[in-house]
């Protein structure tokens, strides 16, 4: 988490911007954070999700579907900020004697499927309104995971906070399937995937009807040009 701190930072910003642009939103670690203690005001929100992980001792790899990150959100409309803190829960390796807790590593990808789903919830939980999605984005793995969760070397599941249910498909990369967008429906803001296809059918109706009329304008003057020659 912390090599990627700034792009989680970044990526959120963009995020929140696009379904809120007039209000300010930070998002900062915060190794303290737990599930279910949360001051006056916070309310929560944590994702199940697929990562990787390296021991800094021996080096060894390994991956896991069942990696906790816990959110808490604080939204002020008198001041018009949010803030969220994030907490990653981390993995130890079960092969070293005495082994460090490794942060673990997230896709482009997955980083993007989580935010957009933090995202989400605040604009459900903060501003209460409807919206296009109705269900989270999944999360993509992209090996085939074999064994049970091994909750021995596992931050979370150590601490009392066993891994829950997870929403993670097990696709090629060329398989991904579609990140749907967040829409506040009734403030009528664009989904962020949907813009260009709104342009782009904007831009093509705009040609059809521009055919049409010069089609229609044709065939009036040749109708005009038999009507003479009759006539003649």
């Amino acid at each position: 988490m912390t090599r990627d701190k700034e792009v989680w930072k970044q990526m959120f910003q963009e995020l929140m911007r696009e379904v809120k642009p007039w209000h300010r939103w930070t998002l900062r670690p915060d190794k303290g954070l737990l599930p279910n203690v949360l001051k006056p005001g916070w309310m929560q929100y944590q994702q199940w999700t697929f990562a990787r992980f390296q021991c800094s001792s021996c080096s060894r790899n390994w991956a896991s579907a069942q990696v906790l990150v816990l959110f808490h959100m604080h939204w002020s409309e008198e001041k018009s900020r949010g803030q969220v803190k994030m907490r990653v829960f981390t993995q130890r390796c079960k092969k070293c004697p005495q082994p460090l807790f490794e942060d673990p590593e997230f896709t482009q990808e997955n980083i993007s499927r989580i935010l957009k789903n933090l995202v989400f919830r605040i604009m459900k939980k903060c501003y209460r309104g409807r919206f296009q999605l109705t269900e989270e984005v999944p999360m993509i793995k992209d090996i085939s995971l074999e064994g049970p969760h091994n909750s021995d070397n596992c931050e979370a599941c150590l601490e009392g906070f066993c891994a829950g249910p997870k929403q993670v498909t097990s696709l090629p990369q060329s398989q991904t399937p579609r990140v749907y967008s967040i829409c506040k429906v009734e403030e009528g803001v664009e989904p962020w995937a949907s813009r260009k296809s709104v342009c782009s059918y904007t831009l093509q109706k705009h040609i059809c009807r521009s055919v049409s009329i010069f089609c229609c304008c044709v065939i009036l003057i040749v109708i005009v040009v038999i009507v003479a020659r009759t006539a003649i």
